[in-house]
């Protein structure tokens, strides 16, 4: 939860209830808790807290970097809260010259 955290909304119920919605938003209501489950289990001691989110989060960080950032994102924007703009720039694609 590194961007809630500095938004300073890390234990806010809103946000937290939106991760979860989001969070299953992307996975799938079946898939959703076995992914979950599987990074919970994996991810006993992380750098942001000691709760399910936090483990999760920093789960998703580990091994899907991208995913993790757009589901906290998307959480942010469904309680109204400003979105910080993108940690990571991707590459920008260069034009090839006709010869």
């Amino acid at each position: 939860m590194h961007l809630a955290s500095k938004l300073g909304l890390r234990d806010n119920e809103a946000f937290q209830a939106a991760y979860w919605k989001a969070f299953e938003d992307f996975f799938g209501p079946n898939n959703a808790a076995v992914v979950k489950a599987m990074t919970m289990a994996r991810t006993m001691k992380v750098d942001t807290g000691e709760g399910d989110i936090d483990r999760v989060c920093f789960g998703l960080r580990q091994t899907m970097s991208w995913l993790a950032e757009a589901i906290e994102r998307k959480a942010l924007a469904s309680i109204g809260q400003p979105v910080p703009g993108q940690t990571s720039t991707p590459p920008k694609r260069q034009r090839s010259k006709a010869s």
